[in-house]
């Protein structure tokens, strides 16, 4: 059933049913077939601007695994190097000890 013939059913029924006009002014705002249409083609752009979005979010957790995976390599390093450090205080008082007995034993200190 195409349009002109719903048309027309909804004109004969208008003696029979009050309510047939109410229905007739309904149709008149549904979409035609030229709307879907437009709307389709919308939908196909819209589809392919998330094809390339899901695409490009591929590609970010691709770099944030690999990210992720150098941050835990820095975190290994750094933990290990802690082990090693010697706090500042700890250095003056070893390089005033040091300088004592370059004094006492007659040493040119480098510095």
């Amino acid at each position: 059933m195409n349009d002109k013939d719903i048309k027309k059913l909804i004109d004969a029924m208008k003696d029979v049913f009050p309510t047939a006009e109410m229905v007739a002014r309904g149709f008149e705002h549904t979409a035609t077939k030229e709307d879907i249409k437009q709307l389709d083609g919308r939908m196909d752009h819209f589809e392919e601007r998330m094809d390339r979005f899901d695409e490009r979010m591929d590609r970010f957790d691709g770099r944030l695994d690999h990210m992720d995976a150098r941050l835990g390599r820095i975190e290994a390093d750094v933990a290990e190097i802690r082990g090693n450090l010697v706090y500042k205080d700890e250095f003056e008082d070893l390089m005033a000890r040091v300088k004592y007995v370059e004094m006492k034993l007659g040493i040119e200190s480098g510095k």
